[in-house]
């Protein structure tokens, strides 16, 4: 009986990679928006607000001789932080002679509320992207049951690597963003000079005179105050 039952799977995994070819997907694919990228996506005069990324589409059966057409689509995962939007360059063309082919998917930067508040710490849109069979251009059978969703993960971490808390104090995204809003530019960008110390202290100012009541909260849910921004 064991015999029979080897010679059976044999027989159909056999048929099964000598039928059309199939398409599945690397089951995770990341997209992550940094601090130029939200920079670029909302503050800059030219704006950019979708970052190209990549989904891995496998192929299951016998190698191409011909390019091969599929079409992908995308649903939002029931876990997800917020709500991913993305767009895609359907149909892709699945190269001959390749086991793999990367399909370009264009994301757009998650808005500040969505930015992970510190290093190591995420909040993470979730994208569950499939085959599009109902695409006429779609010409692939599905894959393994296991593998026909690719979860593309999205998150904005904008937490600078250099950031000085001797010079410009306690760190906190909504602080690092108004400092972008007020100087158009990254941190990198920002001399640690007393002038812009001046220049960001009274631009808080500013917005508080202009948004009574409104403060810019901190990481925990706290008001930031004029101390918080520093004058040396």
């Amino acid at each position: 009986m064991l015999l029979l039952a080897a010679v059976g799977c044999k027989e159909n995994d056999i048929a099964f990679y000598n039928e059309a070819p199939r398409l599945e997907y690397v089951t995770v694919a990341s997209c992550t928006f940094n601090d130029k990228d939200y920079l670029n996506a909302y503050i800059a005069d030219t704006k950019t607000t979708e970052k190209e990324c990549k989904v891995t589409a496998q192929l299951i059966g016998r190698l191409l001789t011909e390019p091969m057409t599929f079409c992908i689509k995308g649903e939002q995962a029931k876990k997800s932080d917020f709500e991913v939007t993305a767009s895609f360059k359907n149909p892709y063309t699945f190269p001959v002679s390749a086991a793999t082919c990367e399909a370009s998917v264009m994301v757009t930067c998650p808005t500040k509320e969505y930015a992970s508040p510190y290093q190591g710490t995420t909040k993470t849109g979730v994208l569950e992207i499939t085959s599009d069979t109902s695409n006429p251009a779609h010409q692939f059978g599905p894959g393994r049951e296991e593998n026909l969703v690719c979860s593309l993960n999205v998150t904005l971490q904008i937490h600078p690597d250099n950031w000085d808390s001797d010079f410009w104090l306690t760190y906190s995204t909504a602080k690092y963003i108004f400092m972008m809003e007020t100087f158009k530019t990254t941190l990198d960008n920002i001399e640690k000079t007393q002038a812009n110390q001046r220049t960001l202290r009274t631009a808080y100012s500013v917005y508080l005179d202009e948004h009574e009541n409104e403060p810019l909260l901190d990481d925990e849910g706290n008001p930031l105050t004029i101390e918080d921004f520093p004058l040396n």
